[in-house]
């Protein structure tokens, strides 16, 4: 067993704790749908701080196992790639310090909102809300454009240039395709976890199979 391995069966329980940080971010007593944005919404009162203080948590532990696997995938391409491996480190390195960042506000605003509701208006608490948006905005965009579509870009083209040395059947370990199975799971009333955290966790298996 190599290091690439090792690191992969690592990612792979990082980004499950990483998938689970998303569960505490929506409403207990529905079926798993999408995490709250912009605007707050009335169940955050009904429950504790420590929900979110959990999904906070999960996410700091997970994350960076997720962002070792991206590291370690961008080593491998790097021996037959320099320009595709660099570019996957660039990427890695921005979304690293990104990804954490857009959860830390998903967790600040039902937080904020729960001292909040009782002493100002709707508005009011709206108006807080997207004074907050303002400074993630940047941000959120970059960690978007890193974590879903950098990685899976980069690692898709190093696959079909042979620069990752694994069968062309491994394009389908990236986020796109986990994300929409978890839809059509999510469609059928299934509880999911969190998107993005299983997608890395098909980069981990990917890691594996490079690794091998």
């Amino acid at each position: 067993m190599n290091k690439y391995v090792v690191i992969g069966i690592i990612g792979v329980i990082s980004s499950f704790i990483a998938a689970l940080a998303d569960v505490p971010l929506v409403n207990p007593k529905e079926k798993y749908n999408q995490i709250p944005g912009k605007h707050p919404v009335k169940w955050w009162q009904d429950v504790m701080d420590k929900r979110f203080e959990l999904s906070f948590w999960l996410s700091f532990l997970g994350q960076p196992g997720t962002y070792l696997v991206m590291w370690m995938l961008a080593v491998l391409i790097e021996e037959n790639s320099a320009v595709l491996g660099l570019a996957l480190k660039i990427n890695t390195f921005i979304g690293c310090y990104t990804g954490l960042l857009c959860h830390v506000v998903y967790c600040m605003k039902p937080l904020l909102y729960r001292r909040l509701y009782k002493k100002l208006d709707d508005k009011e608490v709206e108006e807080a809300f997207s004074a907050l948006d303002m400074v993630s905005k940047i941000p959120m965009i970059t960690g978007f454009a890193t974590l879903w579509l950098g990685t899976t870009v980069i690692v898709a083209i190093a696959i079909i240039k042979g620069a990752l040395v694994v069968p062309k059947i491994c394009l389908l370990l990236n986020p796109m395709p986990s994300t929409l199975i978890l839809l059509i799971l999510k469609k059928c009333n299934v509880r999911i976890i969190g998107a993005l955290g299983v997608g890395f966790m098909m980069f981990s298996i990917l890691l594996i199979i490079a690794g091998l």
